[in-house]
């Protein structure tokens, strides 16, 4: 039955609140002062008689617009985690964690560690011409303008986890920089002819 562990919960929450001093905390729950000092002068007994009642003595609401949001929130910060996770199984480099999530590198490699990967020491290493070739023509298939969105990561990752099965020691970083070297030199022949 919920209705005894709701009165036990509310009722330890307030004794907690009282007991250091939070007034203000006990009347957003909706206690009057009279009530207050009531709850204060219960014996151990008294208050474990009370919180097994089955009578409610409060009223819970659901504030759905706020719930609804929370509900929203909690899935986008799942889907940001799994999105780290995934990046950082296919290699993701500290700068590029850092620079999509704002992850610094205390955290990524606490979080290589829990995810077991492992990373080579040194420079990430240069792709083959064939390997570079692949990449570009995979980005162009599902290219996003905007290279610092996460669409674009996501877009990498793509690339990255189609192009693993073929090519040994690939990365999402070695991905990420070549992309990104490619569209830097396409926007400079770009400006370069209009210019």
């Amino acid at each position: 039955m919920i209705i005894p562990s709701l009165n036990y919960a509310v009722l330890t929450d307030a004794l907690h609140a009282l007991k250091d001093g939070n007034i203000r905390h006990c009347e957003s729950l909706g206690f009057t002062f009279d009530e207050m000092n009531a709850l204060n002068q219960l014996s151990l007994d008294e208050l474990f008689i009370l919180s097994r009642e089955s009578a409610p003595f409060l009223a819970v609401t659901v504030h759905h617009d706020a719930l609804r949001l929370l509900l929203a929130k909690s899935r986008e910060e799942v889907l940001q985690q799994q999105r780290i996770n995934h990046a950082i199984r296919l290699g993701g480099s500290i700068a590029l964690l850092n620079k999509y999530f704002g992850l610094t590198s205390n955290e990524v490699c606490l979080r290589r560690r829990l995810l077991g990967v492992r990373v080579p020491y040194g420079r990430t290493p240069e792709p083959d011409e064939d390997t570079d070739a692949a990449i570009w023509r995979q980005w162009q298939q599902c290219r996003v303008a905007n290279l610092e969105s996460t669409d674009a990561l996501d877009a990498m990752m793509q690339v990255t986890q189609t192009l693993l099965p073929k090519v040994e020691g690939l990365s999402l970083t070695i991905v990420w920089k070549r992309i990104a070297l490619c569209e830097q030199e396409a926007s400079d022949r770009r400006a370069t002819h209009a210019g």
